[in-house]
């Protein structure tokens, strides 16, 4: 019998009321700006509410972002959109999945595609979702998503690139519970009149943009590398695309030229973040990564612009698989491991913490030598000597240590497994994301804010 799985740990962080569009930023309304960006993505002239990720397996705590910003656009009759993180690299749409082995719990995995890592996903090719040869022991509620998804990557293998391909199946594996959203790409976001105009901006202040982004990203160092600063070369918050379709850090001198020559130019991360919230979305889902970022977009923008981007709900959730544990991985573990009995023999039959008798000896007939004497030398000697003797005195114990160490590793690895949070969201099983809907729509419904 299928253990069940638990309730997930959702976490939500409401934005608020939504930011009046006669707001003026820049020197239009905030209303004026997304109606340009609704003609240029071809999208309703209605309110939008967006979420997105990277073209990557989504996790359940991604997926909350996407559930939850359906919940939100039904409730307020927005359009909801998803947008493909596309100027990231692509992995291949690498997965992995728990199958038995051995009565331990192990990690299987599968990568759909070639990689390209140092290629912006919006230039990985299509592609026929490689057959998984060998599923193994996984439980059968995976075995049927993984199914799901190879069909799903098939049947959307006419998309424009990988990363909407890949953005596409995992939003059809979502339809029981969402209604299709629009699928944009964040690159597509560059050619909005908001994004062109602070590109100006940008190159007409490239020295206080740069310094402004590094002065905010003190919030959180790691975040990013802070931008170079110096004059025209001062390096903006953009991509440009190389030969290969390779990424390479923008610079005011070089964002020139490529406008000059209608070169792509792609967002990255924290101008994405402005863009999505003022020039796009209405109301705008980030994760618990994107928030970190977006503190750092907020901080930048406040401070080289004078204004403040739409705030935006934060939505993430934690749920594990319901893997049952053998019994056998919920043994104790013995006193001491393999590896102190391999170095002190005499430790198996120790009650004591500590050296056994023997080597303990042994060190402090060492201690009371002078450094370096012959005298230390000889002991020091017969001390490996003694441990070699035992260690052949005691194989079958030291075998018997051997065994039980690797199988307290191998159950240790497996609770580990049965713990992760990171599980690709197809591998759960139906009612478990019907649970899942179900808390983030309840969410959704309780104390909502008018806009």
């Amino acid at each position: 019998m299928m253990p069940q799985a638990a309730a997930a740990e959702i976490f939500v962080e409401r934005a608020g009321p939504r930011m009046d569009s006669s707001t003026r930023i820049e020197g239009r309304s905030i209303g004026d700006w997304r109606a340009d960006a609704r003609t240029y993505l071809q999208l309703p002239d209605a309110p939008v509410f967006a979420a997105g990720h990277q073209a990557q397996a989504w996790h359940c705590g991604i997926i909350a972002k996407t559930l939850w910003t359906d919940a939100r656009a039904r409730q307020e009759n927005a359009t909801p959109v998803h947008v493909v993180v596309d100027q990231d690299g692509f992995d291949g749409l690498f997965l992995e999945w728990p199958q038995l082995k051995d009565g331990f719990w192990v990690a299987s995995g599968h990568r759909f595609s070639d990689a390209a890592k140092n290629v912006a996903a919006l230039n990985a090719p299509r592609f026929h979702a490689r057959e998984i040869e060998q599923v193994g022991h996984a439980p059968e509620f995976a075995r049927e998503g993984l199914a799901r998804l190879t069909q799903a990557l098939r049947a959307f293998a006419q998309a424009p690139n990988a990363a909407i391909q890949v953005s596409q199946a995992q939003l059809q594996d979502l339809g029981h519970w969402i209604q299709p959203p629009r699928v944009i790409g964040a690159s597509q976001l560059i050619g909005t009149s908001f994004a062109q105009h602070l590109i100006d901006r940008m190159l007409q202040e490239p020295v206080e943009c740069a310094e402004s982004f590094n002065t905010a990203l003190q919030l959180h160092p790691r975040a990013a590398r802070p931008l170079r600063v110096d004059g025209e070369r001062s390096e903006l918050p953009l991509w440009l695309l190389g030969d290969s379709g390779e990424r390479i850090r923008a610079t005011a001198q070089n964002i020139r030229v490529a406008r000059a020559q209608n070169k792509i130019m792609l967002p990255r991360a924290f101008l994405l973040g402005v863009l999505l919230r003022t020039a796009l979305a209405d109301r705008f889902t980030h994760g618990l990564g994107g928030k970190i970022y977006e503190e750092v977009s907020n901080a930048w923008i406040g401070r080289w612009l004078g204004w403040n981007p739409q705030a935006f709900d934060t939505v993430s959730a934690t749920m594990r698989l319901p893997l049952e544990l053998p019994a056998q991985q919920t043994q104790d573990q013995p006193q001491y491991s393999f590896r102190s009995v391999w170095c002190d023999p005499d430790l198996h039959a120790n009650a004591n913490v500590g050296p056994s008798v023997n080597r303990k000896k042994f060190l402090e007939n060492i201690a009371a030598l002078p450094r370096r004497s012959p005298q230390r030398r000889i002991i020091f000697q017969a001390m490996l000597a003694n441990r070699a003797s035992r260690r052949a005195e005691l194989a079958s114990t030291l075998t018997l240590l051997q065994n039980d160490s690797r199988i307290l590793q191998q159950a240790e690895h497996s609770k580990q497994l049965a713990m992760r949070r990171t599980w690709c969201a197809c591998l759960y099983p139906r009612k478990a994301l019907d649970n899942l809907h179900q808390q983030l729509a309840h969410a959704a419904n309780a104390n909502t804010h008018s806009p």
